[in-house]
């Protein structure tokens, strides 16, 4: 059955939803009461079956994101037998935080996390805590709902690309962004940035939708405008208590949505422009209050914040200092290398190295064959511009303050997504182009009655 032949949105109905929740509730049930093994055993027998009936239905999409959840929870659960892959020790904290507050409610206490020492770990722990509680105290709960969050990642990925591609190129996309080395590796472990990465994308797909919805003129127009306020607040509490330095991010690509959208009325864009001063403006006179350090932004108080990330064994360019703008400039080309493709090859130490290297140069690729996919994207310029304006604003803001190999992996997954929706349609484009190529070298030849000259017949 050949990618593309049949549609691939993935809209399940009640039936299958009710189906599905009564499924899941009744693996969570199993492996709470009778035998945890039993539980994980009926999840992934069901979901692989699952998973076949959605390919046979051609809904391919269904079937990627199954596959790619199994994979993940495979390996989670055979890590936790062999222990192959050495948990980070921020994981394991997160996970005796989660299963420590999993266990008060149990017992019914429920405002006692505040123990918990920092904002950011009593976050994660709220979220996990549900699914410690659902599972029984599980050790590898915590690692088994990050690897549904990741796989979250890659429905996202196909929301994206479907609003600049078509629906086979955003099936292909969403299936690179799920099997990605980095992506992969972090759906895995118990940290922040799969949930970081997952709320920053879908942030980023609705400023896509405020590129070109129409202006509400009914009640019922309003509803999505509404939902998507409301999503918006969700999103900005959690990039604040999970990632604080990320309202500036938010900031710029809702800027550049709404100054694209109006981008053929002068006096609509003036008026963005004058609604956007006054938080541009907060955020660079008080930068402190997301980062920590200092209070309006410059390039001391940036080196200040960058060189506070020079800790760890995989740092890069730590000699590199800002006296000045023009040095930041200078130096930027560099710094985004770095953070980009970063651990080099002389920086992998052991299994995580080297999957974040392989990442690392496998981005390099990705991003040349993301070219041209940009300007093959279809429809709106503002979509593809506004996807731009997030990627391209982030790695800047990271690669100027990054110094760490490790956390520049972790938190890039946030923008290697968008890198790798564009390089889906490069390389979709290039598949197409060979298909065709190879279609008319095969094309059979006529026969010699009809490719005689009438001139040599007798």
């Amino acid at each position: 059955m050949e990618l593309g032949t049949q549609t691939s949105t993935w809209r399940p109905n009640r039936r299958l939803a009710l189906l599905f929740a009564g499924a899941v509730v009744g693996v969570g049930l199993v492996t709470r009461f009778l035998f945890i093994w039993f539980g994980a055993f009926v999840l992934v027998v069901g979901l692989s079956v699952l998973g076949y009936r959605q390919y046979r239905a051609g809904k391919y999409l269904a079937a990627l994101l199954i596959a790619a959840f199994l994979v993940r929870a495979a390996i989670v659960l055979l890590n936790s037998q062999l222990h192959v892959l050495a948990q980070p020790p921020i994981s394991v904290e997160h996970s005796e935080n989660a299963a420590a507050l999993a266990d008060l409610w149990t017992h019914g206490q429920f405002f006692d996390g505040a123990s918990i020492p920092s904002r950011t770990r009593r976050f994660v722990a709220y979220v996990l805590a549900p699914f410690y509680v659902f599972l029984g105290s599980w050790e590898v709960a915590g690692e088994l709902a990050i690897a549904g969050f990741g796989t979250l990642i890659g429905y996202v990925a196909y929301k994206l690309a479907t609003e600049v591609t078509t629906d086979r190129n955003a099936v292909l996309a969403a299936g690179i962004v799920v099997f990605w080395p980095s992506i992969l590796y972090r759906s895995i472990v118990i940290q922040r940035e799969v949930l970081v990465a997952l709320t920053m994308l879908t942030m980023l797909w609705i400023a896509l939708q405020w590129t070109d919805r129409e202006r509400p003129r009914d009640w019922t127009q309003v509803w999505p405008w509404l939902r998507d306020i409301a999503a918006l607040a969700v999103i900005a509490v959690v990039i604040y208590l999970a990632r604080r330095e990320n309202v500036a991010i938010i900031a710029v690509t809702f800027a550049a949505a709404l100054t694209l959208r109006y981008r053929r009325s002068p006096r609509s864009v003036g008026l963005v422009g004058l609604l956007l001063v006054p938080p541009f403006a907060y955020l660079a006179l008080n930068i402190g209050k997301l980062t920590g350090v200092g209070t309006a932004i410059s390039p001391r108080i940036l080196d200040r914040y960058a060189q506070g990330r020079n800790k760890g064994a995989t740092t890069y360019l730590t000699d590199l200092h800002y006296e000045s703008w023009f040095d930041v400039l200078l130096y930027l080309p560099l710094k985004v290398f770095y953070y980009l493709f970063s651990p080099m090859p002389w920086q992998v130490n052991g299994v995580a190295d080297l999957l974040a290297g392989v990442s690392g140069w496998a981005m390099a690729v990705a991003v040349l064959v993301a070219v041209p996919g940009f300007f093959r994207a279809r429809g709106d310029i503002a979509k593809r511009f506004t996807m731009l304006a997030y990627a391209a604003s982030g790695i800047v803001a990271y690669a100027i303050i990054e110094l760490n190999a490790g956390a520049a992996f972790r938190r890039r997954i946030q923008f290697v997504p968008v890198i790798l929706v564009f390089a889906a349609i490069g390389l979709g484009t290039l598949l197409i182009r060979l298909d065709d190529r190879r279609s008319s070298t095969t094309e059979p030849t006529p026969p010699d009655s009809e490719n005689t000259n009438p001139s040599n017949v007798d």
